[in-house]
Protein backbone atom coordinates (compact mmCIF):
# COMPACT_ATOMS: atom_id res chain seq x y z
CA UNK A 1 0.00 0.00 0.00
CA UNK A 2 2.89 2.41 0.75
CA UNK A 3 4.97 1.97 -2.01
CA UNK A 4 1.34 2.01 -4.48
CA UNK A 5 0.95 5.55 -2.34
CA UNK A 6 4.59 6.72 -2.88
CA UNK A 7 4.17 5.61 -7.11
CA UNK A 8 0.82 7.60 -7.14
CA UNK A 9 2.24 11.00 -5.55
CA UNK A 10 5.06 10.62 -8.27
CA UNK A 11 2.36 10.38 -10.95
CA UNK A 12 0.82 13.34 -9.77
CA UNK A 13 3.88 15.47 -9.03
CA UNK A 14 4.88 14.43 -13.12
CA UNK A 15 1.24 15.55 -14.06
CA UNK A 16 1.58 18.71 -11.92
CA UNK A 17 5.06 19.37 -13.80
CA UNK A 18 3.54 18.64 -17.11
CA UNK A 19 0.32 21.23 -16.63
CA UNK A 20 3.10 24.16 -15.50
CA UNK A 21 5.12 23.36 -18.29
CA UNK A 22 2.70 22.82 -21.43
CA UNK A 23 0.03 24.16 -19.85
CA UNK A 24 -1.82 27.08 -20.10
CA UNK A 25 0.26 28.68 -17.62
CA UNK A 26 3.77 27.65 -18.84
CA UNK A 27 6.43 29.70 -17.82
CA UNK A 28 8.72 29.12 -20.81
CA UNK A 29 6.88 30.86 -23.25
CA UNK A 30 8.05 34.06 -24.81
CA UNK A 31 6.86 37.56 -24.23
CA UNK A 32 4.93 39.88 -26.93
CA UNK A 33 5.73 43.54 -26.96
CA UNK A 34 3.32 44.87 -29.06
CA UNK A 35 4.67 48.40 -30.56
CA UNK A 36 2.13 50.55 -32.45
CA UNK A 37 3.05 54.43 -34.14
CA UNK A 38 0.13 56.13 -34.64
CA UNK A 39 0.04 57.66 -38.43
CA UNK A 40 3.27 56.67 -39.50
CA UNK A 41 4.30 56.21 -42.99
CA UNK A 42 6.20 53.17 -44.28
CA UNK A 43 8.02 55.41 -46.01
CA UNK A 44 9.46 57.93 -43.90
CA UNK A 45 11.46 55.28 -41.66
CA UNK A 46 15.39 54.87 -42.65
CA UNK A 47 15.23 50.78 -43.16
CA UNK A 48 12.18 51.71 -45.66
CA UNK A 49 14.51 54.22 -47.60
CA UNK A 50 14.06 57.40 -45.90
CA UNK A 51 16.68 59.85 -46.62
CA UNK A 52 16.75 61.28 -42.93
CA UNK A 53 18.02 59.74 -39.83
CA UNK A 54 14.84 59.76 -38.32
CA UNK A 55 14.13 56.43 -36.62
CA UNK A 56 17.95 54.62 -35.58
CA UNK A 57 16.06 52.13 -32.57
CA UNK A 58 13.06 51.38 -35.12
CA UNK A 59 15.88 50.66 -37.85
CA UNK A 60 18.40 48.45 -35.39
CA UNK A 61 15.11 46.53 -34.50
CA UNK A 62 13.77 45.84 -38.36
CA UNK A 63 17.96 45.01 -38.85
CA UNK A 64 17.54 42.09 -36.93
CA UNK A 65 14.37 41.15 -37.52
CA UNK A 66 11.67 40.24 -40.63
CA UNK A 67 10.09 43.21 -41.97
CA UNK A 68 7.62 42.92 -44.29
CA UNK A 69 7.64 45.57 -47.58
CA UNK A 70 4.07 45.12 -48.49
CA UNK A 71 2.03 45.76 -44.91
CA UNK A 72 -1.49 47.36 -44.99
CA UNK A 73 -3.90 48.95 -42.74
CA UNK A 74 -7.31 47.64 -43.16
CA UNK A 75 -9.38 50.97 -42.36
CA UNK A 76 -6.80 53.64 -42.48
CA UNK A 77 -7.97 55.38 -39.25
CA UNK A 78 -7.12 54.31 -35.85
CA UNK A 79 -10.23 52.69 -34.27
CA UNK A 80 -10.95 50.38 -37.06
CA UNK A 81 -7.65 49.24 -37.74
CA UNK A 82 -6.78 48.66 -34.11
CA UNK A 83 -9.75 47.01 -33.75
CA UNK A 84 -9.16 44.26 -36.70
CA UNK A 85 -5.15 44.15 -35.21
CA UNK A 86 -6.96 42.78 -31.68
CA UNK A 87 -9.78 40.52 -33.17
CA UNK A 88 -8.15 39.26 -36.68
CA UNK A 89 -11.95 40.08 -38.38
CA UNK A 90 -12.96 43.18 -41.26
CA UNK A 91 -13.52 46.27 -39.85
CA UNK A 92 -17.22 46.16 -40.30
CA UNK A 93 -17.38 42.74 -38.50
CA UNK A 94 -15.92 43.92 -35.50
CA UNK A 95 -18.83 47.12 -34.96
CA UNK A 96 -16.04 49.97 -34.33
CA UNK A 97 -16.52 51.91 -37.87
CA UNK A 98 -17.45 55.17 -36.31
CA UNK A 99 -16.16 57.73 -33.76
CA UNK A 100 -19.39 57.27 -31.76
CA UNK A 101 -18.82 53.49 -32.46
CA UNK A 102 -17.25 51.10 -30.32
CA UNK A 103 -15.71 47.50 -30.49
CA UNK A 104 -18.01 44.61 -30.39
CA UNK A 105 -17.55 43.53 -26.03
CA UNK A 106 -17.92 39.69 -27.00
CA UNK A 107 -15.29 39.69 -29.60
CA UNK A 108 -12.47 37.48 -29.17
CA UNK A 109 -9.10 39.42 -28.65
CA UNK A 110 -5.56 38.58 -29.07
CA UNK A 111 -5.64 40.20 -25.42
CA UNK A 112 -8.27 38.20 -24.03
CA UNK A 113 -7.43 35.43 -25.23
CA UNK A 114 -3.43 35.32 -23.89
CA UNK A 115 -5.22 36.66 -20.52
CA UNK A 116 -6.99 33.27 -20.63
CA UNK A 117 -3.49 31.33 -21.35
CA UNK A 118 -2.21 33.01 -18.46
CA UNK A 119 -0.26 35.99 -19.75
CA UNK A 120 -0.20 38.78 -18.12
CA UNK A 121 -1.81 41.23 -20.55
CA UNK A 122 -1.18 45.69 -19.82
CA UNK A 123 -2.14 48.26 -22.47
CA UNK A 124 -0.81 52.06 -22.39
CA UNK A 125 -2.98 54.18 -25.11
CA UNK A 126 -2.51 57.74 -25.86
CA UNK A 127 -5.22 58.29 -28.22
CA UNK A 128 -8.41 59.37 -27.49
CA UNK A 129 -10.49 56.68 -29.54
CA UNK A 130 -8.65 53.84 -27.58
CA UNK A 131 -10.21 54.07 -24.17
CA UNK A 132 -12.41 51.76 -22.79
CA UNK A 133 -15.46 53.66 -24.03
CA UNK A 134 -14.32 52.36 -27.64
CA UNK A 135 -14.08 48.89 -26.29
CA UNK A 136 -10.14 48.38 -26.73
CA UNK A 137 -9.59 47.75 -23.27
CA UNK A 138 -11.12 44.19 -23.77
CA UNK A 139 -8.73 41.67 -21.93
CA UNK A 140 -6.39 43.53 -20.84
CA UNK A 141 -5.49 42.87 -17.07
CA UNK A 142 -4.27 46.71 -16.93
CA UNK A 143 -5.11 49.57 -19.30
CA UNK A 144 -3.52 52.77 -18.52
CA UNK A 145 -4.82 55.90 -20.74
CA UNK A 146 -3.46 58.35 -18.51
CA UNK A 147 -1.55 60.45 -20.41
CA UNK A 148 -4.64 61.63 -22.34
CA UNK A 149 -5.06 63.79 -18.82
CA UNK A 150 -1.78 65.20 -19.75
CA UNK A 151 -3.13 68.21 -21.76
CA UNK A 152 -5.03 68.61 -25.16
CA UNK A 153 -3.63 65.72 -27.34
CA UNK A 154 -2.70 67.66 -30.12
CA UNK A 155 -0.28 69.69 -28.04
CA UNK A 156 1.15 67.46 -25.76
CA UNK A 157 4.29 65.24 -26.35
CA UNK A 158 3.45 61.87 -25.09
CA UNK A 159 6.19 59.34 -25.84
CA UNK A 160 7.83 59.85 -23.07
CA UNK A 161 4.91 59.92 -20.89
CA UNK A 162 3.87 56.34 -22.32
CA UNK A 163 7.62 54.67 -22.24
CA UNK A 164 7.87 55.46 -18.84
CA UNK A 165 5.05 54.18 -17.91
CA UNK A 166 5.69 50.88 -19.70
CA UNK A 167 8.98 50.94 -18.34
CA UNK A 168 8.02 51.72 -14.67
CA UNK A 169 5.76 48.88 -14.85
CA UNK A 170 8.45 45.99 -16.38
CA UNK A 171 9.50 45.65 -12.58
CA UNK A 172 5.64 44.33 -11.99
CA UNK A 173 4.86 42.54 -15.11
CA UNK A 174 4.37 38.78 -14.73
CA UNK A 175 5.86 36.87 -17.72
CA UNK A 176 4.84 35.64 -19.78
CA UNK A 177 3.38 38.90 -20.92
CA UNK A 178 1.54 40.51 -23.64
CA UNK A 179 2.28 44.53 -23.80
CA UNK A 180 0.99 47.29 -26.09
CA UNK A 181 2.24 50.32 -26.11
CA UNK A 182 0.59 52.96 -28.59
CA UNK A 183 2.59 56.06 -29.31
CA UNK A 184 0.56 59.24 -30.72
CA UNK A 185 2.91 62.02 -31.43
CA UNK A 186 3.26 61.75 -35.31
CA UNK A 187 -0.32 62.58 -35.51
CA UNK A 188 -1.89 66.17 -36.31
CA UNK A 189 -0.67 68.27 -34.91
CA UNK A 190 3.11 68.29 -35.36
CA UNK A 191 5.02 69.67 -32.94
CA UNK A 192 8.85 70.82 -33.07
CA UNK A 193 11.82 69.30 -31.05
CA UNK A 194 14.70 71.08 -30.46
CA UNK A 195 16.64 68.14 -31.01
CA UNK A 196 15.48 67.40 -34.58
CA UNK A 197 15.19 70.99 -35.69
CA UNK A 198 17.31 70.29 -38.70
CA UNK A 199 14.44 68.47 -40.26
CA UNK A 200 12.66 71.83 -41.09
CA UNK A 201 9.81 73.99 -39.85
CA UNK A 202 7.86 72.83 -42.60
CA UNK A 203 4.65 70.48 -41.96
CA UNK A 204 6.28 67.17 -43.17
CA UNK A 205 9.61 68.35 -41.17
CA UNK A 206 7.72 68.44 -37.97
CA UNK A 207 6.49 65.27 -38.42
CA UNK A 208 9.82 63.97 -38.99
CA UNK A 209 10.94 65.75 -35.93
CA UNK A 210 7.72 63.22 -34.10
CA UNK A 211 9.03 60.40 -35.95
CA UNK A 212 12.40 60.70 -34.74
CA UNK A 213 11.01 62.14 -31.18
CA UNK A 214 8.78 58.74 -30.93
CA UNK A 215 11.66 56.57 -32.12
CA UNK A 216 14.21 58.37 -29.31
CA UNK A 217 11.57 57.09 -26.49
CA UNK A 218 11.03 53.43 -28.25
CA UNK A 219 14.89 52.96 -27.88
CA UNK A 220 14.83 53.79 -24.01
CA UNK A 221 11.85 51.45 -23.98
CA UNK A 222 13.72 48.40 -25.23
CA UNK A 223 16.75 49.61 -23.79
CA UNK A 224 15.23 48.75 -20.32
CA UNK A 225 14.01 45.69 -21.20
CA UNK A 226 17.54 44.80 -22.66
CA UNK A 227 18.46 45.59 -19.59
CA UNK A 228 16.22 43.38 -17.13
CA UNK A 229 17.49 40.99 -19.39
CA UNK A 230 13.74 39.93 -21.11
CA UNK A 231 14.31 41.50 -24.51
CA UNK A 232 16.10 38.16 -25.48
CA UNK A 233 12.62 36.35 -24.01
CA UNK A 234 10.62 39.02 -26.05
CA UNK A 235 9.51 39.18 -29.55
CA UNK A 236 8.97 42.49 -30.19
CA UNK A 237 5.63 43.66 -33.26
CA UNK A 238 6.21 46.92 -34.58
CA UNK A 239 3.59 48.61 -36.38
CA UNK A 240 1.45 51.34 -37.23
CA UNK A 241 -2.41 51.69 -37.56
CA UNK A 242 -2.32 54.07 -40.54
CA UNK A 243 -0.38 56.36 -42.71
CA UNK A 244 -0.57 60.07 -43.42
CA UNK A 245 -1.26 62.71 -46.45
CA UNK A 246 1.44 65.39 -47.28
CA UNK A 247 0.19 66.48 -50.58
CA UNK A 248 0.72 63.97 -52.88
CA UNK A 249 -3.13 63.84 -53.99
CA UNK A 250 -4.12 67.20 -52.90
CA UNK A 251 -5.01 66.48 -49.25
CA UNK A 252 -3.60 66.16 -45.84
CA UNK A 253 -4.74 64.27 -42.69
CA UNK A 254 -5.23 60.52 -43.57
CA UNK A 255 -8.98 60.64 -45.29
CA UNK A 256 -8.38 58.14 -48.56
CA UNK A 257 -7.68 54.99 -49.24
CA UNK A 258 -4.34 55.91 -51.06
CA UNK A 259 -0.73 54.17 -50.93
CA UNK A 260 0.27 56.77 -48.42
CA UNK A 261 -2.36 55.97 -45.80
CA UNK A 262 -3.12 52.79 -46.30
CA UNK A 263 0.50 50.83 -46.64
CA UNK A 264 2.09 50.71 -42.71
CA UNK A 265 5.61 49.21 -41.69
CA UNK A 266 5.90 45.72 -40.31
CA UNK A 267 8.51 44.19 -38.43
CA UNK A 268 8.63 41.27 -36.26
CA UNK A 269 11.99 40.80 -34.23
CA UNK A 270 12.65 38.01 -31.07
CA UNK A 271 13.19 34.28 -30.40
CA UNK A 272 13.10 32.33 -33.42
CA UNK A 273 12.58 34.63 -35.66
CA UNK A 274 15.17 35.28 -38.76
CA UNK A 275 15.79 38.32 -39.60
CA UNK A 276 15.42 39.66 -43.30
CA UNK A 277 12.20 41.04 -46.01
CA UNK A 278 9.08 39.37 -47.52
CA UNK A 279 7.43 41.67 -49.73
CA UNK A 280 4.09 39.05 -49.27
CA UNK A 281 0.97 41.09 -48.64
CA UNK A 282 0.63 41.61 -44.88
CA UNK A 283 -2.62 42.81 -43.50
CA UNK A 284 -4.27 44.22 -40.26
CA UNK A 285 -6.67 40.94 -40.02
CA UNK A 286 -3.03 38.45 -39.75
CA UNK A 287 -1.75 39.91 -36.69
CA UNK A 288 -4.10 37.50 -34.48
CA UNK A 289 -3.41 34.33 -35.67
CA UNK A 290 0.16 35.26 -36.62
CA UNK A 291 0.68 35.95 -32.65
CA UNK A 292 -1.03 32.75 -31.07
CA UNK A 293 0.31 30.64 -33.59
CA UNK A 294 3.93 32.18 -32.96
CA UNK A 295 3.12 31.54 -28.96
CA UNK A 296 1.96 28.14 -29.71
CA UNK A 297 -1.70 29.00 -28.36
CA UNK A 298 -4.48 26.92 -29.83
CA UNK A 299 -7.30 28.92 -29.40
CA UNK A 300 -8.25 30.42 -32.94
CA UNK A 301 -11.47 32.13 -33.29
CA UNK A 302 -13.30 29.93 -35.96
CA UNK A 303 -14.22 31.79 -39.40
CA UNK A 304 -11.10 34.13 -39.08
CA UNK A 305 -9.75 35.62 -42.87
CA UNK A 306 -6.52 36.31 -41.57
CA UNK A 307 -3.47 33.90 -42.20
CA UNK A 308 0.07 33.19 -40.20
CA UNK A 309 2.44 35.73 -41.52
CA UNK A 310 5.59 33.57 -40.21
CA UNK A 311 4.06 30.17 -41.45
CA UNK A 312 6.74 29.97 -43.94
CA UNK A 313 4.70 28.76 -46.78
CA UNK A 314 2.24 32.10 -46.43
CA UNK A 315 1.08 33.89 -50.24
CA UNK A 316 0.06 36.90 -50.90
CA UNK A 317 -3.74 36.96 -51.43
CA UNK A 318 -5.76 40.11 -52.14
CA UNK A 319 -5.70 42.93 -49.24
CA UNK A 320 -8.97 44.04 -48.81
CA UNK A 321 -9.44 47.98 -47.11
CA UNK A 322 -12.84 49.38 -45.89
CA UNK A 323 -13.37 53.08 -44.81
CA UNK A 324 -16.01 54.60 -43.58
CA UNK A 325 -14.60 57.84 -42.35
CA UNK A 326 -15.12 60.70 -43.24
CA UNK A 327 -19.04 59.30 -43.61
CA UNK A 328 -20.12 60.95 -46.56
CA UNK A 329 -18.17 57.97 -48.20
CA UNK A 330 -18.04 54.72 -48.42
CA UNK A 331 -14.60 53.64 -49.39
CA UNK A 332 -13.80 50.38 -50.43
CA UNK A 333 -10.49 48.63 -52.03
CA UNK A 334 -8.62 45.49 -53.24
CA UNK A 335 -4.89 44.81 -54.19
CA UNK A 336 -4.34 42.26 -55.97
CA UNK A 337 -1.02 42.28 -57.47
CA UNK A 338 0.34 45.64 -58.71
CA UNK A 339 -3.29 46.60 -59.44
CA UNK A 340 -5.02 48.39 -57.20
CA UNK A 341 -8.76 49.07 -57.32
CA UNK A 342 -10.86 51.69 -55.04
CA UNK A 343 -14.66 51.94 -55.08
CA UNK A 344 -15.96 55.07 -53.86
CA UNK A 345 -19.99 55.80 -53.40
CA UNK A 346 -21.57 58.43 -51.43
CA UNK A 347 -23.09 57.92 -48.33
CA UNK A 348 -26.38 59.14 -46.69
CA UNK A 349 -25.45 60.90 -43.80
CA UNK A 350 -28.53 61.41 -42.86
CA UNK A 351 -28.06 57.78 -41.05
CA UNK A 352 -25.47 59.34 -38.55
CA UNK A 353 -26.64 59.98 -35.15
CA UNK A 354 -28.99 63.03 -35.08
CA UNK A 355 -26.48 64.34 -32.27
CA UNK A 356 -23.57 64.01 -34.67
CA UNK A 357 -24.97 65.18 -37.86
CA UNK A 358 -22.97 68.04 -39.62
CA UNK A 359 -19.51 68.29 -37.24
CA UNK A 360 -17.70 65.87 -38.80
CA UNK A 361 -14.63 67.57 -40.92
CA UNK A 362 -14.98 68.18 -44.49
CA UNK A 363 -12.58 65.90 -47.26
CA UNK A 364 -10.30 67.85 -49.47
CA UNK A 365 -9.46 64.96 -51.78
CA UNK A 366 -12.69 62.41 -52.21
CA UNK A 367 -15.08 61.90 -54.87
CA UNK A 368 -17.20 59.49 -55.66
CA UNK A 369 -16.05 57.18 -58.38
CA UNK A 370 -13.89 53.85 -59.30
CA UNK A 371 -10.00 54.22 -59.59
CA UNK A 372 -7.63 51.85 -61.36
CA UNK A 373 -4.24 51.62 -60.68
CA UNK A 374 -0.98 49.56 -61.70
CA UNK A 375 1.15 49.86 -58.70
CA UNK A 376 4.24 48.83 -60.62
CA UNK A 377 4.19 51.55 -63.41
CA UNK A 378 2.75 54.19 -61.12
CA UNK A 379 3.24 53.75 -57.56
CA UNK A 380 2.10 57.34 -56.93
CA UNK A 381 -1.38 55.99 -58.01
CA UNK A 382 -2.16 59.28 -60.69
CA UNK A 383 -2.95 57.27 -63.89
CA UNK A 384 -6.63 56.45 -63.18
CA UNK A 385 -6.79 53.35 -65.79
CA UNK A 386 -10.54 52.70 -65.22
CA UNK A 387 -12.90 52.05 -68.05
CA UNK A 388 -16.53 50.54 -68.15
CA UNK A 389 -15.55 47.03 -69.61
CA UNK A 390 -11.49 46.65 -68.60
CA UNK A 391 -11.35 42.75 -68.14
CA UNK A 392 -8.85 43.44 -64.95
CA UNK A 393 -11.13 45.83 -63.50
CA UNK A 394 -14.18 44.08 -64.10
CA UNK A 395 -12.41 40.67 -62.22
CA UNK A 396 -11.30 43.04 -59.06
CA UNK A 397 -14.97 44.63 -59.00
CA UNK A 398 -16.33 40.92 -59.10
CA UNK A 399 -13.67 40.11 -55.80
CA UNK A 400 -14.72 43.39 -53.85
CA UNK A 401 -18.23 42.71 -54.56
CA UNK A 402 -17.54 39.07 -52.77
CA UNK A 403 -15.61 40.52 -50.43
CA UNK A 404 -18.34 42.80 -49.31
CA UNK A 405 -20.57 40.20 -48.73
CA UNK A 406 -19.08 40.17 -45.45
CA UNK A 407 -21.33 40.29 -42.18
CA UNK A 408 -21.39 43.41 -40.86
CA UNK A 409 -21.68 43.58 -36.61
CA UNK A 410 -24.30 45.21 -34.84
CA UNK A 411 -22.39 48.48 -33.81
CA UNK A 412 -22.65 49.15 -30.01
CA UNK A 413 -23.22 53.31 -29.35
CA UNK A 414 -20.84 55.31 -27.22
CA UNK A 415 -21.37 58.33 -25.44
CA UNK A 416 -18.87 61.34 -26.22
CA UNK A 417 -18.67 63.94 -23.17
CA UNK A 418 -18.05 67.72 -24.54
CA UNK A 419 -14.41 67.90 -23.54
CA UNK A 420 -13.43 64.85 -26.20
CA UNK A 421 -15.59 66.51 -28.82
CA UNK A 422 -13.83 69.10 -28.90
CA UNK A 423 -10.29 67.02 -28.29
CA UNK A 424 -11.65 65.29 -31.62
CA UNK A 425 -12.40 69.07 -32.81
CA UNK A 426 -8.61 69.50 -32.27
CA UNK A 427 -7.05 66.66 -34.08
CA UNK A 428 -9.58 67.55 -37.46
CA UNK A 429 -11.57 64.56 -36.69
CA UNK A 430 -14.40 67.30 -36.08
CA UNK A 431 -15.46 70.67 -37.27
Amino acid sequence: MRTRLIVAAAAIFVIAGALFWFGPFRRSRINVLFICVDTLRHDHLGYAGHDLPVSPNIDALAARGLIFTNAYSQAGWTLPAMATLFTGLYPSATGATGLLLSLKGDLPTVAGILLSEGYDTRGFVSNLVLTPSHGLNNGFRKFDFSVLQAGPPHKTSTAERISDLAIDDLDRLEEPFFMWVHYFDPHFEYLEHDEWNEFGDEPVGRYDQEIAFTDHHIGRLLDALSERGMLKRTTVIFTSDHGEEFGEHGGKFHDTSYQEVMRVPLVFAGPGIASGSTDVFAQQIDMLPTVLSMLGVDALPEGLPGRDLLSGTYESSPVFMERDHPPAYHQRAIVDGDLKLVAIAPADTNLIRRAARGTYSKVQNVAAGTFLYDLSDDPGETRNMYTEGDERAERMIALLASFMEVETAESDSVCIDEATLEKLKALGYLQ
